[in-house]
Parts: structure tokens; C-alpha cells; sequence
């Protein structure tokens, strides 16, 4: 159909429409001529058509037969190097069939979509190397890119995509996007890749149980798939140990199943990992195998110290409390939470925050808030504020804060930040984030400004600039830190200059006009302003600085070598310290180690006794009357909805000392004094020393499960699958409980970890439960299974988890056939196309539809006013018959109404002959006419015939005798009359029908 409407529905209103103008024509126009009020009637007809149609969305479908082809060309890493070469020959072939008017673009995908050719009369066949990530196959996300740049193409040609690839989908769903393409008339064509790969062996996936108990045997699983038959050796691995001798077979082509037996004498969690070595391989990233157990015993405490021989006395209580203590460095503690899911409860005793990365504070946290593991911190020297956890996610889940300026008066501390641009751009700049991570650091009562390298070098100044930089933050307190932090972020040309000696007195100089307690100094740069005046010079002005009591630290960012050491030797000059930042990550552990230089740690050392608060929960039943004193603690804030349990009641402080609250799902304490030989001397050898610090483990301790489910995990083509088998002790299934899952997904070192997520476990058979999530990332995906028992309302946590050790992308070795040809079925295209055919005779026909909505609305607004017109005005017939001769006047040429008019007095004339009596006409005389009686008729006929331009005159016969001619006296008069007569007719019959001008009438 040539023509087509966006929007038909209005045309259901042209029917009532037209019987509605019918009726009110009828009843209302019934004075107006039957013929009038029929043309206004079709008149406004015809004008509300033109409106509806415009409604309507009219358009008229121009048809063609020009094709637009979108290639989109699989570039992942399981792609060998000779597929794309084939596909680059299979591009350059279909190009040869293009029309003149057909367009064509390139898309290369892998994880991602990118453009690599815009649509055009041509575009090149050899950008094929994808430049993001390979590790991942998203053929979704190329169907939608590919549809974006076909409808970006003006005139709506005919539309095709065609996708080169083997079909090994790990993420997204392409089959999902169809129902897009066809939404917008793309047929969607598919070409299955060679897939050249010959040689792999891969470990397709471990297979271990989740639980097992101690000294209970078990097996772990390798399936490992080759495509050809080969020997082969295999490594296991348990916590990083060999945990079996090594195993050599011969590997069949298609799945092979080799298994290690195993038993665990000791609670806690362990990672398996199989590691595969075959000769004829191709990818190394899948021979790797990796799953966790999870060993229950008696409850477990992971405690982690600065030292074991120093906390030892503690370990040895809580063991005889019937409490197993696992004791780990800080270096050795996980950094996922999965990996902490075997202990009950976890305690840091005077553990410093730079002794742990930002993944193993954050694998903390996420075991209390969603695990329900049990955290505890206790106090030293290293711990709290003086450990530098103030703004970490250790510090989000203790009950006590680390801010404690305001209550406690300690001293202010004034910045300046000294600021130059990098030699070599980056994407992050990283002296702006380091400065936007300082202001973090800093309390309302401190001070900071930003100084740039811009300015007048070694003390020269002109027009009151000052001497070195320009203050782009001038030096204020830190009230507002986020607007600060807004301030920095569009901090640009900062300078790069030839000494810094310039800008660290002018930074002195500022910093001396504060009052401060605590004042310094950080250079943020890549230490390439090496040049100075004078060695001795440059000692001189650190020393200068130093006397003053500024300290100088430098964070190098960028530097070569030499920039570095320049960068130590200011910070060794400064009394300060030197860092190197070359990643974000880094910034928080090097700016909590500043923070010893610019601030003192929050620390009181007196003895003084401990006043009990509340004494439920874990200090219940404690006899705190012979509780000896103990010598000091870290200075903190509790927080408002935790729980006060001790307190240093002594004039003037009020400190908290013991802490607790619930945290998520789990619960976490705080200890500001020790537990060893130095604020704790005392409490070693008191009574209730077991009891208390017993009772403390226990209350955080997660609680154990009442049932002891089946609870597996696997997963498939990028998703993870959670089933859970609930049957009690008497081997009865139990139904109908609400199970839920909550997942956190592996962060990967990522600077913004992933958010977890919840999912629901239906009940698909008795007592079985099952759920299913999106597991795209490699790493280990940490899961709690929540549940209510049916007797109770307590909330059971099963943990487990998932561990995906290497990209889905390295899994499939077969090419997906399926799926290309149910795509090209449900997208209306072609499974595995000629090139030829690319651009053949079988062509999607253009329809390029044409908006006639505003020709519609100039039609009807032309048509308004006839409307109008044919309605309201009084029309008068005979007026409109004078009005079109006097416009047809108008329009003839002057010579033509001219030669008309004297057609008709020549017309007049002869009617005047042949109106003359036969008497008249035949009567002569012999005798000769008088001169009088001659000379009227001539005077006459001279009269009549004087405007007769260029014709003849009327042939008159000479008259035999004057007595013959002349006429007697009444029949000449009566000759005259009628002859003037004649003449006074033609000439009103001339002024009625032409009416001419004045000047253009007969004389």
C-alpha cells in the first residue's frame, strides 16, 4: 500500500464527523441556496478530512530497493587468528556485489561492541582486532549496536545485519534482541566461523562437596575435556599446598573424569585447585580447576595479631574455653569473604590498617554484615585511630567511631598541598585524587590549601603576584570537605616547574599564619624539578621550614627513577615521608600512614578501673568489683545505636572501653585496651579474664545451623545455580520454607566493588529448593543461604559458594550451530550466506515513508477562508456577472475589445440602411440634388464611417439624376431619425456589454 498513518485511530472520527456537518448544513445554512449550501457542505467536508488525516500521521511509502548491511564480526579470544582471516576474505567478497546506492558498516565484538566502519558506499575488511576485552562473548550488545547504526540512516533503506561468529554466547541473550530487530524491520543473517581450532585440553569444572565434616572422606573431581588423545599430568593444590601426589594419564578426545580422594583434620575452609599440563593445547587461561570446603568443627576463631608470641597467653584461654583459635599473620588473611566462611568469629588485636590491603578490610566486613561471622577489634597501639582505620570498611562495622577531635581536643593540623602537573597525562589524574583523599583525612578543626607551580620563580615578584604560585585553594578550615573535593576536581594546569624550592617557602610562608598546632607540608608531583640554584641553598631552605616545626612528605606519581629519589631525598630533607602512587587502590594505605606525620595518635596511658555500663549479653554475669585497673586505651567515639558495656568514668573523660552491636547479620565488639603484658598487665592473672574474653568470642560468634541441609552449587554458560535438599533428622522432607540467597559478587581487585545481591530459592519438589543468578566474572561469587526453621522464627545462615577460576570464553570448544541458526530462523534472515548473496537479487524491500502532515494543514488552511466565505457572505449574482466581465476586460488585449466595438457599429450601420423606407431608397429625380440635400446624407455617412480604420466604405451607387435622388423633405428627416436611432442602440449596446473606458469612446 503506498500509504501508511502513524496514528489510524483518529480516522475513526471522520464518520461521525461528516453526519454531524450533514445535520447542522441542514438545519442551520436551510436560508442558502440549495447549491450553495451543498458546495459549503463539501467545502468543510473536505477541510476536516484534510485535519484527520494530518492527525492521522499521513504518509505517503516511497518504495525502493537500496540495502543497508550492518557486518558485526565476533573478535573474542576463543576466535583463532585464521577465522578472522577468513572472514576478512568473506567481507572483501560480499563488498563486491554492492549496488552504487547500497551502504554498508563494520562492528567487531567481543565483551563489548565497537564500530570499527560507519555505513558507507565502501568500508575496509581488515579492522578485525577488537580493542577492548576478549574474555568474553556478548552477542546481544552487537545486535543492539548494529540496529542503533542501521536506524541512524536517513531514508529507511532496506536493513540487514549479518553476524559472523561461532555462536559461543557468555553473556547476554542474543535470542532476546530479535523481537528488537524485527520491531524495525532488520532481517538478521548469521555465518558460522571455520573455528580452526585443532588442539585444547581444558578443565571444564571441579567437583567437590560444599560440607564435609573432620577426618570424613571425599573425593574432588576433575572433568577434563580434549579434543584429541594425549597424556597429560595433574596437580592438586589445597590452600596453595601440594595435597596429592601428581597424576599422569592419557586423556580420551571429549570429557574425561579424573578424581583425588581427600580428608581434612582440621575446621576451616580450604581451596582446592587442579592444575592441567598437556602438550597439545592452545589457551592456558582454562587449565585450572579451583572450589572450597568448608570443614565444620567446634566453633573456630580466626585471630589475627602482630604477633603470636605476644597474644599467646589469650589463645591458650580461649582453647581451654573449648574454643579452637586459629592464629594468621595480617598478611595472610583472605581477601574474599568466601575464604572466611569457616570461622564462627574473627578478632585483629592491635593490627594496623596499612598492614592490610583495602580487598582483606572489605572481605571483613562483608563476613560480618552478610555472613553473620563475628568481628572483633582490640585495642594497642596499632589499633583504632592510632592504626589508622578511621574511614575504612573495618571502621563501618565496629560500634565505635574513629572521629574523636571535636570530644577530645586533639591538636589542629594545617596543610598545604603542593601540586604540579604529571610529564606523561593519565586517565586518573593522581595528585588530585591523592589531594581529594587527604581532605578525608582531616577533621572541621583543620586546615588546607592547595598550592599550584605556576608563578615567578626564586623570589621575583611583579604586579603583587606572589612570589612562587598561585593559591588555586586558598588556606581554610576543612568545613565543607565535598566542596573542597569539587574545588580539586577542576584543578587543571597546575605547573610544571624547575625547582620546588620557590613553592616551599611560599607554602611555609602560609602555613606559619595559622594556628595550627600541626603543620605541613605534601609536594604531589613526578620529581622532575631536579634543577636548583645551590645545593647548599636548598639545605638551607628545608632547614629553614623544619625549624619552624613544618614537616615535608612527597607522593610521587609518575616519576621516572631519578624523580623518585629526588622526591625521598625533600621528604628525608622534610623530616617527612616519601610514597609512590601509581593506582587509586594505593592512595588510602599511603595516606593513613601520613596521617602518624601530621596528626598525633588519639592515646591515653594512665591506669584507671573500668565502670560497668550495661552487663547483659557478652558481660553478663562478670564480677567487676575485683576487675583489676587496667593502663591504658585507644580514644574513640561510640557510635549511636551501639551498646556502651565499659567506660572510663575518671574527671574529664568518659571514654568508651567495651563496645558491642549488631552489624547486618552479624555481630562485632570493641576492646580499646590490649589483651597483652602492657595495658592488660594486670588483667592476665584476674579471674575473670577467661570469662570475659570467652564470653566475648561467643556473643559474636555466627550461629550453627540447626538442620544440617545439602547445599550445592554449579554453574553453566555464565550462570550460577543454587539447590538446597532439606530433610531433618528423621529423614522427613521439609516444605515450604522461605529460602533466600544472598550473593556478593567477586570484586577483582576492582576499586568499586560490585554490590551483592538477593535471590529467591523456589521449591521445585519436596524439600528441594533451587535459584539461579548471572555469574559472568571469574573469581569466587561468596554465598549465605538464609532460611527460617519450621519451629522458630530464627534466621538459619548456610554459607557456600561459587568459584568460577577462569572466562566462560575458554570453556566451549565446539561452535554453537544451534544458536546461528535459530537466530537467522527468528530474525527472518539466512543461515550461512554466500558472501554473493549478501547483496543479491533477494533484497528487503526500502519503504521510505514520506510525512505529508504539514502539506495536510497548509491544504486546510488555504481551504478555511472559502469555507468562510461560502457561509457568511451574501453573494449577489448579477454583481459576480459584472465583476467577471470587468475582470475578462481586464485581461484582453487593448486591440481586441477595440476591433469588437467597431464590429458592432459597422453591424449598426448596415441595420441603419435596411430599416430606410423602399420609397426612400428607390425614389430619384432627374434633376440635379441641391448642394443642402446632398450635403446632410454626406455629413452623415462621414460621421459613420470615420472610424472605420482601414475598412472599405459601403459601396453607394451614383445617383442618375439630382431630381431622382433627391427625397422629399419628411422622408429624409424620417431616413435621419431612424439612422440616429440605430446608432444611439449600438452604441448603449457597446457601453453594457464592455463598458469601456472614456477615452477609448467614438467620437
Amino acid at each position: 500500500m503506498p500509504f501508511q498513518f502513524t496514528t489510524w485511530f483518529w480516522l475513526l472520527l471522520l464518520p461521525p464527523l461528516y453526519l454531524f456537518f450533514a445535520w447542522l448544513n441542514r438545519n442551520t445554512f436551510s436560508d442558502l441556496p440549495l447549491p450553495r449550501r451543498r458546495l459549503a457542505l463539501l467545502v468543510r467536508c473536505l477541510l476536516v478530512t484534510l485535519l484527520i488525516l494530518a492527525l492521522a500521521g499521513f504518509q505517503w511509502v516511497r518504495r525502493g530497493h537500496r540495502l543497508a548491511v550492518i557486518f558485526a564480526v565476533d573478535s573474542s579470544r576463543s576466535i583463532p587468528a585464521e577465522d578472522l582471516e577468513w572472514a576478512k576474505h568473506y567481507l572483501a567478497d560480499a563488498q563486491k556485489g554492492m549496488h552504487a546506492q547500497d551502504l554498508a558498516g563494520l562492528i567487531t565484538f567481543a565483551k563489548e561492541p565497537h564500530i570499527q566502519a560507519l555505513p558507507a558506499h565502501s568500508f575496509p575488511t581488515n579492522y578485525l582486532q577488537e580493542p577492548g576485552p576478549t574474555d568474553a562473548t556478548n552477542i546481544a550488545d552487537a545486535l543492539r549496536e548494529a540496529k542503533a547504526l542501521l536506524n541512524s540512516i536517513p531514508g529507511n533503506p532496506g536493513k540487514r545485519i549479518v553476524l559472523l561468529s561461532d555462536g559461543d554466547e557468555t553473556t547476554g541473550n542474543a535470542l532476546g534482541t530479535l523481537s528488537e530487530l524485527q520491531a524495525n524491520h532488520i532481517l538478521l543473517d548469521t555465518v558460522v566461523l571455520p573455528h580452526h581450532l585443532k588442539q585444547e585440553a581444558l578443565i571444564e569444572r571441579l567437583a567437590l562437596p560444599s560440607r564435609v565434616k573432620i577426618g570424613e572422606p571425599f573425593a574432588v573431581r576433575a572433568v577434563v575435556e580434549s579434543l584429541t588423545a594425549q597424556p597429560a599430568t595433574l596437580v592438586l593444590l589445597r590452600n596453595g599446598e601440594p595435597a596429592a601426589p601428581q597424576k599422569h594419564v592419557t586423556l580420551h578426545p571429549g570429557k574425561n573424569l579424573i578424581s583425588f580422594s581427600q580428608t581434612i583434620a582440621h575446621p576451616g575452609t580450604y581451596r582446592y585447585t587442579v592444575t592441567l599440563n598437556a602438550p597439545q593445547d592452545t589457551f592456558s587461561e582454562n587449565n585450572k580447576g579451583e572450589g572450597l570446603v568448608w570443614v565444620r568443627g567446634k566453633p573456630t576463631l580466626l585471630y589475627v595479631a602482630d604477633s603470636p608470641a605476644l597474644t599467646s597467653f589469650l589463645q591458650q584461654t580461649l582453647r581451654k574455653e573449648n574454643i579452637d583459635v586459629a592464629y594468621a599473620p595480617p598478611q595472610a588473611l583472605p581477601t574474599d569473604a568466601a575464604s572466611l566462611e569457616g570461622f564462627d568469629s574473627i578478632f585483629l588485636s592491635n593490627v594496623s590498617a596499612t598492614e592490610l590491603s583495602d580487598a582483606q578490610m572489605r572481605a571483613l566486613q562483608t563476613a560480618c554484615r552478610d555472613f553473620g561471622i563475628g568481628l572483633g577489634m582490640v585495642g594497642g597501639d596499632q589499633s583504632f585511630g592510632a592504626g589508622y582505620y578511621r574511614h575504612t570498611p573495618i571502621e563501618e562495622a565496629l560500634p565505635v567511631s574513629m572521629d574523636v577531635k571535636k570530644q577530645k581536643r586533639l591538636p589542629s593540623v594545617a596543610v598545604a598541598l603542593v601540586i604540579e602537573d604529571l610529564e606523561i597525562p593519565t586517565t586518573v589524574n593522581m595528585s588530585i585524587e591523592a589531594a581529594k583523599a587527604i581532605v578525608d583525612l582531616l577533621e572541621p578543626i583543620d586546615q588546607l590549601g592547595v598550592l599550584d607551580c605556576n608563578g615567578f620563580y626564586f623570589g621575583q615578584n611583579t604586579n603583587g603576584q606572589s612570589p612562587a604560585g598561585t593559591w588555586r585553594i586558598p588556606m581554610q578550615h576543612v568545613t565543607d570537605p565535598n566542596a573542597i573535593k569539587a574545588q580539586m576536581q577542576d584543578l587543571t594546569n597546575m605547573g610544571d616547574p624547575p625547582s620546588y624550592i620557590p613553592f616551599l617557602l611560599e607554602a611555609a610562608r602560609v602555613l606559619n599564619n595559622t594556628d595550627a598546632k600541626i603543620k605541613h607540608i605534601i609536594f604531589l608531583g613526578d620529581g622532575d624539578a631536579i634543577y636548583e640554584a645551590n645545593q647548599k641553598q636548598t639545605i638551607a631552605a628545608f632547614k629553614k621550614v623544619t625549624s619552624e616545626g613544618i614537616t615535608v612528605s612527597t607522593i610521587a606519581s609518575g616519576a621516572d627513577a631519578m624523580g623518585k629519589r629526588y622526591m625521598e631525598a625533600m621528604a628525608i630533607l622534610g623530616h617527612g615521608q616519601a610514597y609512590v602512587a601509581d593506582s587509586p587502590q594505593e592512595l588510602p594505605r599511603l595516606l593513613l600512614k601520613d596521617q602518624e606525620t601530621i596528626s598525633q595518635p588519639p592515646i591515653i596511658e594512665e591506669p584507671f578501673d573500668p565502670t560497668p555500663v550495661d552487663t547483659s549479653g557478652a558481660l553478663k554475669g562478670i564480677n567487676w568489683s575485683d576487675a583489676p585497673p587496667l593502663l591504658g586505651y585507644d580514644v574513640v567515639s561510640l557510635k549511636p545505636t551501639a551498646t556502651l558495656g565499659l567506660l572510663d568514668a575518671s574527671p574529664g573523660r568518659n571514654n568508651p572501653i567495651f563496645a558491642s552491636w549488631r552489624y547486618g547479620l552479624g555481630r562485632s565488639v570493641a576492646f580499646m585496651s590490649d589483651d597483652r603484658a602492657r595495658w592488660a598487665a594486670q588483667w592476665l592473672h584476674w579471674p575473670g579474664y577467661a570469662k570475659f574474653w570467652a564470653q566475648t568470642v561467643r556473643w559474636t560468634m555466627r550461629p550453627s545451623p540447626a538442620y544440617d541441609y545439602d547445599l550445592q552449587t554449579t554453574q553453566e554458560n555464565g550462570l550460577g545455580h543454587i539447590t538446597l535438599d532439606a530433610v531433618d533428622t528423621q529423614g522427613h522432607f521439609v516444605d515450604n520454607l522461605k529460602v533466600q540467597a544472598h550473593i556478593v559478587p567477586p570484586d577483582n581487585g576492582n576499586p568499586t566493588p560490585p554490590k551483592p545481591f538477593d535471590i529467591p530459592l523456589r521449591q521445585t519438589a519436596p524439600g528441594h529448593y533451587e535459584g539461579t543468578f548471572d555469574a559472568p566474572d571469574t573469581g569466587t561469587y561468596a554465598i549465605n543461604v538464609l532460611y527460617k526453621t519450621p519451629s522458630s522464627s530464627q534466621l538459619v545462615s548456610m554459607p557456600t559458594d561459587l568459584v568460577n577460576p577462569y572466562p566462560a570464553e575458554y570453556r566451549e570448544l565446539d561452535v554453537n550451530r544451534y544458536l546461528l541458526s535459530r537466530l537467522a530462523e527468528l530474525g527472518l534472515g539466512r543461515y550461512n550466506p554466500s558472501p554473493q548473496a549478501i547483496f543479491g537479487a533477494d533484497r528487503p524491500e526500502e519503504a521510505s515513508p514520506v510525512d505529508l502532515t504539514l502539506p495536510l494543514v497548509i491544504a486546510a488552511l488555504l481551504l478555511l477562508p472559502v469555507d468562510i466565505a461560502l457561509r457568511r457572505l451574501a453573494i449577489d449574482a448579477k454583481a459576480l456577472q459584472r465583476a467577471w466581465n470587468r475582470l475578462r476586460w481586464r485581461r484582453k488585449p487593448a486591440e481586441d475589445v477595440e476591433r469588437r466595438r467597431l464590429s458592432r457599429l459597422k453591424k449598426a450601420k448596415q441595420a441603419a440602411f435596411s430599416e430606410q423606407p423602399a420609397t426612400a431608397q428607390r425614389a430619384v429625380t432627374k434633376e440635379a440634388p441641391s448642394a443642402q440635400s446632398m450635403s446632410r446624407p454626406s455629413i452623415v455617412f462621414s460621421r459613420l464611417e470615420e472610424p472605420m480604420r482601414g475598412e472599405p466604405n459601403l459601396p453607394l451607387k451614383e445617383p442618375e439624376a439630382a431630381e431622382e435622388l433627391a427625397p422629399s423633405e419628411e422622408a429624409e428627416m424620417a431616413g435621419l431619425s431612424r439612422l440616429m436611432a440605430a446608432k444611439q442602440r449600438a452604441r448603449s449596446q457597446v457601453e453594457v456589454s464592455t463598458e469601456p473606458r472614456d477615452d477609448q469612446n467614438p467620437p
